[in-house]
């Protein structure tokens, strides 16, 4: 019995050891079914890096952006595809001057009349599409029966800068201002001035001689519709039989900046023999508007028949004025030519 009691006793602190044991969880065996969550939380660690891996991919579209080469077109290219953002395809035609395309816009005639074709020369240093009268003109003249066939002008050379150094601003002048004191100073010298005129004409020319291609499809008259400095030019060249004549003349506040020119444009005008509608806003340029009255009284003293001059009540600015000119326009030409 002696013997049975220190058995008992080892058997139960062998069983009490083992049970502590087992509830120590240090010496517990990594079991697998516990794993399963730590590898499952670990993989929403790793989906992270996957945005990084997608943002890092548009890094490299600069360096695509570096190897693409600035267009070498010249500028009347690049101009014309600016304007093909937002014109339709089949209006944006070209012809070529000096080995330089340029934009002519071609809007056909919309109803059952099919008078002619307006030639549209926007004011110098615009577009074929430049924003205002003209653009408004081009788009509203067709339901009138006319074709319109856009023109990109000449360009105006840059302005000068003069700059006087610092040291030479007290000093005393070595000689007077040539030009009066109510007359603008002149931008540049008078013969450079007059070459750039020669270039805008010699231009003209060959633009105007290469509508004949495009104008086959719009049989009929012809209107020229012309503003501001372009119509001063075109004056000029119709003056001197360096262009045909078209059926109609429109020309809105015409000038010239070189003022023996603008002073010739009242005697050049009342000598054309084509019918004249001569349309002046208050808000024209002022070298327009000193001649305008000289323009009118010349034509009556000349007894030019069909000269006829329209003074506006409204600034161009003014989409009022647009639709006053349009209808002018619309009214005079299918007057005028005998197309109506």
């Amino acid at each position: 019995m002696a013997r049975i009691i220190p058995s008992v006793l080892g058997l139960t602190l062998a069983l009490a050891s083992a049970s502590l044991f087992a509830a120590d969880p240090s010496t517990q065996a990594p079991d697998p079914n516990t794993q399963a969550p730590e590898t499952s939380t670990q993989a929403p660690e790793s989906s992270p890096q996957t945005p990084e891996s997608t943002t890092q991919a548009p890094e490299t579209t600069p360096q695509n952006a570096e190897t693409s080469q600035p267009s070498t077109a010249p500028k009347g290219q690049a101009a014309a595809k600016r304007t093909s953002n937002y014109l339709p395809a089949n209006e944006i035609k070209q012809i070529t001057i000096d080995d330089q395309p340029l934009e002519l816009l071609v809007r056909s005639w919309e109803g059952r009349k099919k008078l002619g074709a307006a030639i549209i020369l926007p004011a110098t240093n615009g577009t074929a599409d430049a924003p205002g009268l003209m653009a408004f003109v081009r788009r509203n003249i067709n339901a009138a029966g006319w074709a319109s066939l856009s023109l990109t002008p000449p360009t105006e050379p840059p302005a000068p800068n003069f700059a006087t150094p610092a040291t030479e601003v007290t000093s005393a002048g070595s000689a007077q201002l040539s030009s009066p004191s109510n007359k603008p100073s002149q931008k540049v010298k008078p013969e450079q001035s007059n070459k750039h005129l020669l270039e805008q004409e010699d231009f003209l020319v060959k633009s105007m001689s290469q509508l004949d291609s495009v104008g086959t499809d719009f049989p009929g008259k012809r209107v020229l519709i012309t503003a501001d400095q372009s119509a001063g030019l075109l004056i000029s060249l119709l003056s001197q039989k360096k262009i045909a004549d078209p059926d109609v003349l429109i020309v809105i506040n015409p000038y010239s900046e070189d003022e023996a020119r603008n002073q010739a444009i009242a005697e050049k005008l009342a000598k054309l023999t084509m019918p004249i509608l001569d349309i002046q806003s208050p808000d024209g340029h002022p070298a327009s508007l000193e001649t305008a009255e000289q323009r009118k009284s010349l034509a009556v003293t000349l007894e030019a028949p069909n000269y006829r001059q329209t003074t506006l009540a409204l600034n161009l600015d003014n989409e009022s004025a647009w639709q006053n000119c349009l209808s002018a326009i619309r009214g005079f030409a299918a007057r005028m030519s005998g197309a109506n």
